[in-house]
């Protein structure tokens, strides 16, 4: 009898286990360079469908756009002429695109509202 309850112990742990792996992780800035937050940003669009790119776009927005005190100054920087991750990376290191996405909704320096809104 204790075989048995051993026996099957063991293989719902097994099979929990590999259920839990087989799940997909979900993709997060890799902030080392710009070139992998770039990756990663790529990697995080893949799959997704077009309202979240749209979504995860414009909190890449807005989240360039947080530090820019007008739109002269926004003009005149270069790295705003494509707004990207890379120069961002630092604030978004780690995070998800569902967290990029709140954190830019918590941004109180701008607001975009969508035609959806």
């Amino acid at each position: 009898m204790f075989k048995h309850v051993a026996a099957a112990l063991f293989l719902a742990t097994l099979t929990l286990g590999t259920a839990v792996a087989a799940q997909p992780q979900a993709v997060r800035v890799d902030a080392t360079s710009r070139q992998t937050a770039e990756a990663s940003y790529k990697a995080m669009m893949n799959g997704r469908s077009e309202d979240e790119r749209r979504k995860l776009s414009l909190a890449i927005l807005v989240l360039n756009l947080e530090d820019v005190g007008s739109a002269r100054e926004a003009m005149q920087n270069p790295e705003l002429d494509a707004p990207s991750i890379g120069r961002i990376k630092d604030k978004v290191a780690g995070l998800t695109a569902d967290e990029i996405i709140a954190l830019a909704a918590r941004s109180t320096a701008i607001h975009v509202q969508t035609p959806a809104e």
